[in-house]
């Protein structure tokens, strides 16, 4: 029963939301105070984004069932039941709600606007032209500005672009991942993608983004921190050898769940590793 009940919230999605941390480690602010606080928005917010996958879950239900992969979900495949998961959904959304009231109220103000942009994100953006890739870039940038808000810490735009080219090559890989995807015979979201997309349209987006990404990075750092050292080129390296494979990986099909790919494509979380790992040794030593 736990088991189901942590994979019906995505507990490995959390790590998304690593980067409300982002802000203060990047301007080197690292009281602990701030990051106490920071503790709590990230398990607030994290609650009430996993009652919105729940819904998500039950919107998508039908589909899930037809999917050779999501039909293995806790809902979809019967292990909960359609109430449990909807109560599961309401005590951690008011979980949420009360950690975020208790912190920061401006925070949980600005987390239910994520949840409502995220339900409609499902039942109806994601279908949309633009709209289906662009929305959940912007989420990856909404999750870094949480982190700004919560600290008052100012949020260097060259690492906001940073977050939204990455973001964007992340989504328009996944739905690349999809496009190309044989195995899936009935996808409602798979027949929009072909119909608002073709797949050389949807690879140049993943190029211009992973270029974008370096670009960007290396103004964050030239221009945002306090001094240029070596260990930014081996962090360049490791995100250019990170953006092959993954790139790679999108045309395999491989990348309609990033943080899934990551557990299971070794070289492509050696390189994501070891790019944040030199990216924060150079900020914080």
């Amino acid at each position: 029963m736990t088991y189901n009940i942590l994979k019906l919230i995505r507990l490995e999605q959390w790590a998304k939301n690593l980067l409300i941390f982002l802000v203060p480690i990047s301007a080197t602010k690292l009281e602990q105070e701030i990051f106490y606080d920071l503790f709590s928005i990230f398990i607030g917010f994290s609650l009430i984004v996993s009652s919105g996958y729940i819904v998500n879950d039950i919107l998508d239900l039908e589909s899930d069932r037809a999917h050779y992969i999501k039909r293995n979900r806790v809902l979809a495949s019967g292990k909960l039941s359609i109430y449990q998961g909807k109560i599961i959904s309401v005590v951690i959304f008011l979980c949420g709600v009360l950690i975020l009231f208790a912190t920061n109220p401006l925070v949980l103000l600005f987390s239910l606007i994520y949840l409502l942009l995220s339900v409609l994100y499902s039942k109806y953006l994601k279908y949309i032209k633009f709209f289906d890739i662009s929305l959940i870039s912007i989420f990856f940038v909404y999750r870094t500005y949480l982190g700004s808000l919560a600290t008052d810490i100012y949020i260097s735009n060259y690492l906001l672009l940073v977050i939204l080219f990455s973001s964007l090559a992340l989504v328009t890989g996944k739905k690349l991942s999809i496009h190309l995807d044989e195995n899936l015979d009935y996808s409602k979201v798979k027949k929009s993608i072909g119909q608002n997309y073709n797949s050389k349209f949807l690879k140049r987006i993943i190029q211009f983004s992973l270029s974008l990404t370096l670009i960007t990075y290396n103004l964050w750092v030239f221009f945002s921190l306090d001094s240029l050292k070596l260990v930014f080129i081996f962090a360049n390296l490791f995100l250019v050898l990170f953006s092959k494979r993954f790139y790679n990986l999108s045309l395999s099909s491989k990348t309609e769940d990033f943080i899934s790919i990551l557990k299971i494509d070794k070289i492509l979380l050696f390189n994501f590793l070891l790019f944040n790992f030199f990216t924060l040794f150079g900020i914080l030593f």
